[in-house]
C-alpha cells in the first residue's frame, strides 16, 4: 500500500496542501480503497498475532478498563526461556479480562505482521519520520483512553465494528511531552475546548488527527477494532544533541566556565557571549547539517522483505593494508590515505564500518544502511576502490 492508496480517494496534493499538519481529516471507505484499507487488520488475524507469544512483552501490550490501566500481574506471566525469564502476556488471561470489558491496546503490532510493516515503512519513509503501528480492541460503551493528546501524527484505519471519535478545537502548539502530574487529566479537559468534529468510523475508515490535537473515542458497536499508524518526526530538540557532540570537539566549550562571583559576573557573561557566537557557527556548518540529515535518514530506514529461497549473489571485497583515517572538521569527515583524501559527506559511517572489515560483502554494507540507498554505497564503494583500500573478490 502507497500513501496514495492509504488516502483515496483524496489526492496526496491535495491532502499535504490543506489538510497535513493543519487540520484532521476524516476519509469515509469507497470502492476498493476502503476495502484494501479494512483488509491491514481483522479479528482472524489479531488473533493470530495474538498467538505469538514471544512479541508481547510489557513493553508492548496493556489492557484498561474505563480509562485506567489494569495493574500487568493480571496478564503477564514470567516465562522461562534458553536465556532467561521473560515477562509475557498470557492469551487465556487477556481473554478473560476482554470479558470484564476491558479495551486491549497491542503496541508495535507492524513488528509481528509484515503487511502492517509494509505500511509503516512507507509513512516513515514518506515524512522522514519514525512510523509505527498499534491495535486497539474495544467494545461497546466503553472508553479505553479518556481525551488526551498525541505527540505524534495519527492515522487510524478503521477495521471492525463501529467507533466514535471527538476532536476537540483546541491543539496545544508543537507539544514533545504529555501532560504530567496528578491533576493531567484536569489541565487536558480544561484545555481541549469544544467538539471541532465527532465521527463514526465503520469498516475501511481513515482519520487523520495531527499531532497536538485533543481527542477520545468511545466503541459504539459490540466489538470494535482499528489500527493506528503514528508518525514521529524529529523536532528541533535534536538540534541540541548534535550541537553538543559537535561542541565537545572544541576546546572552547570544554574549558571551566569563570567563577561566576568574579568581577561582578561579567567574565561568565562574557564567555557566554563567546559560546553562544560558536555555537551558533557551528550550527552553519557542513558537519551539523550532514549530522542531522544522518538522523532524520535513521528515522526511516527501509524494510526489506525476504524472498526464501532465493538469495542475493554476494559481491565480495577484501580490504588492503593500505592505511587511511577519517578526518573530523567543521566541513565534515574526509577519507585521507597515502596520495588523497575525499569528503565523505553522509557517508562516514558506512565508510567505516565497510573499512573495518576484512571480507566483506556489498550486500551486507546496503543491509546495515539501507537508509542511504543503493547508488550513494556504491559510489562510495567505487571511491573505496580508486583509492585502494578495498578490492574485489571472487
Amino acid at each position: 500500500m502507497d500513501f496514495a492508496d492509504l488516502l483515496a480517494p483524496v489526492p496526496v496534493r491535495t491532502f499535504l496542501d490543506e489538510t497535513y499538519d493543519r487540520v484532521p481529516l476524516h476519509i469515509p471507505a469507497t470502492g476498493e480503497a476502503g476495502e484494501h484499507r479494512r483488509a491491514l487488520l481483522s479479528w482472524s488475524r489479531l488473533n493470530a498475532l495474538l498467538g505469538i507469544a514471544g512479541h508481547w512483552r510489557q513493553e508492548n501490550i496493556k489492557l484498561l478498563l474505563n480509562g485506567a490501566p489494569l495493574p500487568t500481574e493480571h496478564y503477564l506471566d514470567d516465562v522461562a526461556t534458553s536465556v532467561g525469564f521473560e515477562r509475557r502476556a498470557d492469551p487465556a488471561k487477556i481473554e478473560s479480562l476482554l470479558a470484564l470489558g476491558a479495551s486491549l491496546v497491542a503496541d508495535a503490532v507492524e513488528n509481528a505482521c509484515a503487511e502492517l510493516k509494509q505500511v509503516t515503512t512507507m509513512l516513515g519513509g514518506r515524512f522522514l519520520g519514525n512510523s509505527s503501528a498499534n491495535a486497539y480492541c474495544s467494545f461497546q460503551g466503553v472508553q479505553a483512553f479518556r481525551s488526551h493528546l498525541d505527540l505524534h501524527d495519527v492515522f487510524a484505519v478503521h477495521c471492525e465494528g463501529e467507533k466514535v471519535w471527538r476532536i476537540y478545537r483546541n491543539r496545544a502548539a508543537d507539544p514533545v511531552d504529555q501532560h504530567g502530574g496528578p491533576d493531567a487529566q484536569a489541565e487536558i479537559d480544561a484545555a481541549k475546548g469544544p467538539v471541532l468534529m465527532e465521527v463514526r468510523m465503520r469498516p475501511g475508515d481513515l482519520l487523520y488527527i495531527p499531532r497536538g490535537y485533543y481527542h477520545d473515542a468511545l466503541a459504539w458497536s459490540e466489538a470494535s477494532l482499528h489500527i493506528t499508524f503514528s508518525v514521529a518526526r524529529h523536532s528541533g530538540r535534536i538540534l541540541f544533541r548534535i550541537l553538543e557532540e559537535l561542541a565537545m570537539r572544541d576546546p572552547l566549550f570544554r574549558a571551566w566556565l569563570p567563577d561566576a562571583r568574579a568581577d561582578g559576573g561579567r567574565l561568565l557573561a562574557d564567555r557566554l557571549a563567546l559560546l553562544s557566537e560558536r555555537a551558533a557557527e557551528l550550527m552553519r556548518t557542513p558537519a551539523f547539517l550532514s549530522t542531522l540529515v544522518n538522523e532524520q535518514l535513521e528515522l526511516a530506514r527501509p524494510f526489506r522483505e525476504l524472498a526464501l529461497p532465493e538469495r542475493p549473489r554476494p559481491d565480495f571485497f577484501v580490504r588492503s593494508e593500505h592505511p587511511c583515517r577519517v578526518e573530523l572538521d567543521e566541513e565534515g569527515a574526509t577519507l585521507a590515505w597515502d596520495g588523497g583524501e575525499a569528503p565523505l559527506g553522509l557517508m562516514e559511517a558506512p565508510a567505516r564500518w565497510f573499512l573495518g572489515q576484512s571480507l566483506v560483502s556489498f550486500q551486507q554494507l546496503a543491509a546495515h544502511y539501507p537508509q542511504h540507498g543503493e547508488e550513494a554505497l556504491r559510489a562510495l564503494v567505487q571511491l573505496l576502490q580508486r583509492a585502494g583500500l578495498v578490492a574485489p573478490r571472487a
